[in-house]
C-alpha cells in the first residue's frame, strides 16, 4: 500500500462491542468500552513504531445520525487483543445498532497519529440498503469479523461515500481527552497530546 493511501476498516460488531454505546450500557453482556480489532487491521492502521509500541491514543472523529464528537481514543493491544476504546458514544441512534451491524473506521494506512481516524456506523435498522450492500460486496473479505478495504477499489469508493461529512466545528477542534484515561498509553509527539 502506498504511503498516505486511505483505507476503511469494516468491523462486524459483536455483542461484546456494544458496551461502548451509552444506549446499550445497561443491557450489554460486556461492560468493556471498546470495539475489538484484529492484529492485521491494527498493523495496517498504525505506523510501524506505534504498532510495535502496542498502540496509542488516536484522534477519532465519530459522526453518525447527526451526532458528532472528536476525542482521543486508545487504539492498542490490551492483553492479547487489539481494541479501540474510550468514552461511551452518546448518540441515541446507536441504540438501534446490534451485533452484526458495522463500524467503519476510515484512515490513512500506517497512521502515525498526525491524521484523525473517522468513525461511523451502518445498521440494519437505519441503513438497510447500505448494510445489505456491505454484506454482499465484502462477504468473502471478512477475517475474524474485520474487512480491510483499500483506496483504489470500487468497494472503497462506495464506503467512502457512506461517511457523513465531518462538521466544520469538529474538523478544526482539538480532540477531547477521556477523564478516565490513566495516562499509561504511549503517544506520538504529533497526536495532539492530552
Amino acid at each position: 500500500m502506498t504511503p498516505n493511501a486511505e483505507m476503511v476498516v469494516v468491523r462486524s460488531l459483536a455483542e461484546s462491542d456494544l458496551g461502548i454505546f451509552k444506549a446499550h450500557r445497561s443491557s450489554a453482556t460486556s461492560k468493556q468500552r471498546a470495539i475489538a480489532m484484529t492484529t492485521p487491521a491494527a498493523k495496517e492502521l498504525l505506523a510501524p513504531d506505534l504498532y510495535a509500541a502496542k498502540g496509542m491514543r488516536m484522534d477519532v472523529i465519530c459522526v453518525y445520525a447527526g451526532y458528532g464528537a472528536r476525542e482521543l481514543r486508545h487504539l492498542g493491544k490490551v492483553g492479547k487483543n487489539w481494541r479501540l476504546g474510550g468514552r461511551k458514544i452518546e448518540a441515541g441512534a446507536c441504540g438501534l445498532l446490534d451485533s452484526r451491524d458495522f463500524v467503519l473506521l476510515r484512515s490513512v494506512s500506517h497512521n502515525d497519529g498526525t491524521r484523525p481516524l473517522v468513525m461511523t456506523f451502518v445498521g440494519r435498522q437505519r441503513e438497510r440498503l447500505l448494510h445489505a450492500g456491505i454484506v454482499a460486496s465484502l462477504e468473502g473479505d471478512f477475517r475474524d469479523g474485520v474487512a480491510i478495504v483499500r483506496q483504489g477499489t470500487d468497494e472503497f469508493d462506495a464506503l467512502a461515500a457512506a461517511f457523513p461529512p465531518v462538521p466544520a466545528a469538529l474538523a478544526v477542534a482539538l480532540p477531547v481527552t477521556d477523564p478516565d484515561d490513566d495516562g499509561d498509553v504511549p503517544r506520538s509527539a504529533g497526536s495532539g497530546g492530552g
